[in-house]
This record gives C-alpha cells, structure tokens and sequence, in this order.
C-alpha cells in the first residue's frame, strides 16, 4: 500500500497539488485488500473493489456539492456506511476490516465539495486506485502462486493441533476451515503447482480422517519449506482413489452454483438474509450517532458513523467484544494525533510522510490487534483530514473523542434492539445440510467418494461457523446442541468409513 501511495502523492508534489492527496489517498488504500486471493482471481475482485469505492466516494462527492442540508449528508452517509458493511463482510475481499472504505466514502460526504472540481477529484480516486491495482498485482510476475501457497501452509499448520489432540473438536472444525479455505483458493487457481498444492489438501484430509497419521515437524517444516522454495513443489504420495479425488474436485468447481455462490454480495441483501437485520443494526446505530453528534454541534459527524459502523457486528456478543478496544483505541489514537499535528501542521510534505508512517503500521498489526490498529487508524484519519485545509487540532481532537463515544454507545444500543433471528436458521439449515451429506450411499465410486467427502468436509467448516455466530446472538433461541454433537459426530465417522 505505501508503494501505490508514495507513487500517487510523488506525482501530486511534482505537480505542486500535494493538497489533494487525501483523494489519491483514498484509492491507494485499495491495495491493503484482496491478499488471499491468487493473482488471476485478485485482478477481477481488486478492480471491482476499486470501483465501487470510487462509485462511493463519487456518491458522496455530489452529494457534498449537491446540497448543504446536513440531514440529507447524514443520510446518505448512513446509507453508504451500512451498505459498505454488509457487502464487504459478504464478499471475498478479506482483511481488513470495512473500517478503512467507511471512513473514505462518509468523510467525503463532509468535506466542502464544488461541481467544478469534482471530475478531478474523482479522478484522482480512480487513478490511484489504478496505481494500486498494478502494485498489488506485480508480486505475480515473480511468484505467480504465493497466495496459494500461503492458504496450503496454512491448511498444513492446521494439522497440527489434530495431531497433537485428536479429540479436540475446535482443532478438528479449525483444520476443516482451513482445508475449505484452501480449496477455495485453489478453485482460482492456475498454473504448474496446483495439482502438487491439491494433492497437499488431500494429505490434510487424509490426517482429519484419521490423525494418528499427522506428524507436526514434518507438517510444519513441510508448510516453511512451501513458503519459502521458489521451485517446483513436490507431491506427497497419492492413491489412485485420491488422485481421483483431485480430479473430481476439478470436475465438481466447474458445476453449476447457486445465486448466492454466485452472487454472494446480492444475496447478502436478500430480506430472509442473515444479513438483513445486520444491515438494520448498521444503519440505525449510523443515524442515532450523526444525529447525536449534530445536535452536540459538530459539524462534520462521520467519526461517529464510521465509530458505529464498525463496532456493530453480526451477532451481539461479537459487537460487545468490538467496543473496548474501538473506543479505547480510538480516544489513545485521538490524543496521539495531539502529539503528532504541531509537526504536520509544518508542512504538507511532513503530513504526507507522518501518513505513510501510519499507513505501515496499520498495515502491519490492522489482522494482527484490533486496538493497536485502531490507535494508528485514527490518527491516519485525522491527518488525512488536514489536506483539505488545516483544522484547530483541539477541535478536531474534542469532536472525535466525543464521536467515539456516540458512535459506540449508539452501535452497541442498536445491536441489542435490533434482533437476529436469520442466524439461527441460517444455523438450522446448515446441520440439516451436514446431516444429508453424512448419509453415504452403500455403493460409491472414486467420484461419489470424493465428492461426499468434499460435500463433508464444507458442511463442517459451515456448522461451524454458522453455530458460532448463532449462540452469540444473546435475544435468540440456541441452536439445538445435542444435534449438532450428533450431526458433527456422524460426519467425522462417514469420513472415516469413506477413508
């Protein structure tokens, strides 16, 4: 991300218009997202990213030089906020949070905006996304299949905790993910290398069926040694049947999908989504807060959409755990920015340079501790805020501190109202989806053994993230325990009878 950004505000400083690198800055931020996704993937999912924030930052642009009133600039914020949220959770973008795009789109909709200058502006925001694009893809000239070889070792690593406890559930539904995780990746994948990565995953299966057979120095030299080589990577000794099995997984990611496989950003806007009363706890929490932040007089109220965008999660327990370190991150971010802007304020050279230090940092922990990042993100904000023309920092750094607090109180006070019941159903229908999957047939060939296997070993991974997100919701019924025990325990015996 600093490569695309020091790139972008280069070319701004040669054309003496460093103050308006907080646009540029806003489309370089681009290159923090899509990581996990292999090249070929990441170009589609990356240009796609970098156009609907360049459409979102368009929206608030106009709407900013459309109209003074603030109630309409608080409600199309609101909007954007909520529906950002929802459609980065949804899609497979992957870290970080939506906190960064939430910031950019509703900061923008504040700022003082003419018709005039606004093609340039937008510009400036899909140019830099451009940058960013071309950074972002420039690894895969030299290593063309990193990602998948981070999603693999991971898978690897997974196994072993199963091999240190076999009886631990958590390791067993952990390696279950990890193997989805990176079939998924490799459902992108293209190149010499897949078939010895598959065959790794298929070796991963092989220890959650039965893992007497995990050794973890091997598996976690093995998943060192992927990371590191830059030549050919040898495959572990296959069978005949799952040599099969890689061929049939070939077979089976070409086979026609639902709509919301297809189309999971759509589908998370469905009424009976799981997403719907999400999208509802988003928007309210965003309203109350710019309301109660306009009425105590600031006149700029994004930090308290973007505090309570952020906090409100899908389910309660999760959206409680969001609170302390958002708002404490946030108030030791506000005060490191009163350390910080006497020297930004110098010059906009020092401002830009002071953000690309931030940028590294946020960069570096934002996956990592969600308050230490919060401590940096803050200050990135605020200083981004300056190119536009310098603000009092005492002002600013009051008027954030208090947005904060709205911003969390009104999340947390939005996700108790607002009920989830999609989630237990949502959870239902998963076990019911595993139980089908457990039952085998007696007689199955190479193709029906894989595919069960693979239907089985998804079916885990969903239940358990589904009952996961289920049991946190606090204003629902639980999901039924002793069937999802018998639904989990039936699954780990097909494996095992599938071999």
């Amino acid at each position: 991300m600093v490569t695309s950004a020091v790139i972008a505000l280069s070319i701004l400083y040669a054309s003496g218009r460093l103050d308006l690198g907080a646009y540029t800055m806003a489309g370089s931020m681009t290159a923090l997202f899509s990581h996990a996704l292999p090249y070929r993937r990441r170009a589609i999912t990356l240009g796609g990213f970098v156009l609907m924030l360049t459409l979102g930052c368009a929206i608030s642009m106009a709407t900013a030089a459309a109209t003074q009133n603030m109630l309409w600039r608080i409600l199309v914020a609101c909007l954007l906020a909520a529906i950002i949220k929802v459609a980065h959770d949804a899609s497979n973008i992957g870290m970080p949070p939506a906190v960064i795009p939430i910031f950019l789109v509703t900061a923008l909709t504040f700022t003082p905006q003419t018709w005039q200058d606004l093609p340039l502006h937008i510009g400036l925001v899909a140019g830099a996304g451009a940058i960013s694009w071309c950074v972002s893809l420039a690894p895969g000239i030299v290593r063309r299949d990193g990602p998948e070889r981070r999603a693999v070792a991971a898978a690897m690593r997974a196994t072993i905790p199963v091999g240190t406890d076999p009886q631990d559930a958590a390791a067993r539904d952990a390696l279950a993910a990890a193997i989805t995780a990176a079939r998924r990746t490799l459902a992108f994948a293209r190149g010499a290398d897949r078939s010895a990565l598959e065959a790794h995953v298929v070796a991963c299966e092989r220890i959650l069926v039965d893992p007497s057979l995990s050794t973890p120095e091997n598996a976690r030299a093995n998943a060192a040694e992927i990371m590191r080589s830059r030549t050919a990577i040898p495959a572990p000794p296959l069978t005949d049947a799952e040599r099969a099995q890689i061929r049939g997984t070939r077979l089976a990611q070409d086979a026609p999908r639902t709509f919301s496989e297809r189309h999971p950003i759509l589908a998370a806007f469905r009424p009976t989504s799981p997403s719907a009363p999400f999208f509802w706890r988003v928007l309210i929490g965003c309203l109350a807060s710019a309301l109660a932040s306009w009425a105590l007089g600031g006149d700029r109220p994004f930090w308290a959409i973007t505090a309570a965008a952020v906090i409100v999660q899908p389910n309660l327990l999760l959206t409680w755990r969001k609170a302390p370190p958002r708002a404490l991150g946030a108030l030791v971010g506000v005060w490191l920015f009163a350390l910080i802007a006497p020297v930004a304020h110098i010059d906009l050279v020092i401002a830009a340079v002071m953000i690309l230090a931030l940028n590294t940092l946020t960069e570096m922990f934002i996956a990592r501790n969600y308050f230490i990042s919060q401590v940096f993100i803050t200050p990135l904000a605020l200083l981004m805020s300056q190119f536009g023309g310098p603000l009092p920092s005492g002002e600013l750094i009051l008027e954030r501190s208090v947005d904060t607090v709205l911003g969390v109180v009104a999340g947390l006070i939005a996700a108790f109202v607002i009920r989830n019941g999609h989630l237990r159903r949502h959870a239902k229908a998963a076990v019911v989806r595993l139980e089908r999957a457990s039952r085998i047939p007696d007689e199955l060939d190479a193709d029906g053994v894989r595919r069960t296997r693979s239907e089985i070993i998804a079916a885990l991974a969903a239940v358990a993230a589904a009952v996961r997100t289920a049991d946190n919701e606090w204003w629902t019924h639980r999901v039924d325990e002793t069937r999802v025990i018998a639904a989990q325990k039936r699954a780990h015996e097909a494996l095992d009878r599938l071999g």
